[in-house]
Order: structure tokens, then C-alpha cells, then sequence
């Protein structure tokens, strides 16, 4: 996971999250929700606005594994960081939304929201202090880390699944085309809009690390 900078409120999903609070006002959260259910239809989040904002915000990739969403139109999905269920006014507020490829979503599934320890990536500015990548594609908690913060990070790995086996394959391959230094050379020249920098912040690590060896 690297630093996503937030871009502001799209205009349209904040004139949604009005018209939607101010119908649901006065009723329970569960009230909110069978509402909100029941008019799909008219309250979207996932619309070809959010979708452009998110896609530039994010470099089209996932906020959990930063791989490339290659068909970013239908195959990205909104990650509500609080439960739609559980917190339904937040279901249109900006910042409970994040960009997700559709796997990442899937494996959180309904798994419950820890506010002491999820790591948004657009709120937690030096979040890739809490993670390290291992040459086998395995990521792990960095070394080092207060007992807390290694909750942190071991939390987030375990809620996206981020080592499932085809990220650990993808990650470990992509590791070893790194360890060429024309590959590598040849990627650095580049940002992280790039689609063949697979894993944005496996580079990101990489680069870091060899740039702290004064490589």
C-alpha cells in the first residue's frame, strides 16, 4: 500500500449524499439501510464521475494491492472503509470511499471496520512505513515497528488478503524482473501511471531500498 493524495468531493456523489441524508432523516441505521437498498436506483456511488475522479486519484490502481486495473471501467469497485451496512449515512460520504480492484473487495467482504487499526491510504500519509516486501512476494510487517503498529499492518494484510497466491506469484516475478538493472532503470524513468509497474508499491519499496543504499 502506498499514499494516495484525496482528491476533492466529485460534485455529484456530494449533491447524492445530501438528497440521501436528508431522506433518511430520523430513522435507525438499519431504517437508513433497508432504504437505501430499496432505492438503489436512484443513490449511486460507483458513476462515471466518481469512477474518472477515482481513476485519476488512483493511477487506476487498487488502494490495497496497487495492482494496474486494467479495465478500469468495469472492473473497478468502491470500498466502503466503514460498512455500508453498519454505517449507512456514510454510504455517499467521499472520504469512507476508496478505489478497489474487484478482488481486493471480495476477500474484505463484509468483514467488520477496526478505526484502530485500518490504515487508509488516503489518510495515513507515511503509510508504507508499515509494510515490507520479501523477495519470495510474501509483504510483510516492516521490522522495527511498535507492538501497535504491527497490528496495524498485519490487520490490513489479513482483511485484503494481500497475499493471496496469484499476488505473491505476480509480486515474486516481478521482483526478480526488478533485480535487472536495465528493467529497473528503464521503470524509474517512469510514474506510477505506467501500466507495466505492476505492483506501484512494490517499485516504490524497491526504490526506496536501493536508494538508501546509495545505489
Amino acid at each position: 500500500m502506498t499514499n494516495i493524495v484525496r482528491s476533492d468531493t466529485p460534485p455529484g456523489l456530494a449533491a447524492t449524499s445530501r438528497e440521501f441524508l436528508a431522506s433518511v432523516d430520523g430513522m435507525s441505521d438499519e431504517q437508513a439501510y433497508e432504504h437505501y437498498k430499496d432505492h438503489k436506483n436512484r443513490y449511486q456511488y460507483n458513476t462515471p464521475e466518481t469512477k474518472r475522479v477515482f481513476q485519476e486519484m488512483n493511477a487506476s490502481r487498487c488502494s490495497f494491492c496497487t495492482r494496474y486495473i486494467f479495465e478500469f471501467d468495469s472492473e473497478m469497485t468502491v470500498e466502503h472503509i466503514e460498512l455500508k451496512s453498519k454505517c449507512p449515512r456514510k454510504i455517499f460520504e467521499w472520504n469512507n470511499l476508496l478505489c478497489s480492484c474487484k478482488t481486493c473487495n471480495c476477500k474484505r467482504s463484509t468483514n467488520a471496520y477496526d478505526r484502530e487499526r485500518y490504515l487508509d491510504p488516503t489518510a495515513v500519509a507515511d503509510i508504507e512505513r508499515y509494510f515490507s516486501f520479501c523477495a519470495d512476494g510474501r509483504v510483510e510487517p516492516r521490522q522495527g515497528l511498535s507492538e501497535a503498529d504491527r497490528g496495524r499492518a498485519q490487520y490490513m494484510i489479513a482483511l485484503y488478503k494481500l497475499n493471496r497466491g496469484e499476488l505473491v506469484s505476480e509480486r515474486r516475478r516481478f521482483f526478480a524482473d526488478l533485480l535487472d538493472d536495465d528493467y529497473y532503470e528503464l521503470l524509474a524513468k517512469r510514474g506510477k501511471t505506467d501500466q507495466n509497474i505492476i505492483f506501484w508499491a512494490v517499485f516504490a519499496y524497491y526504490k526506496r531500498s536501493r536508494e538508501d543504499h546509495g545505489r
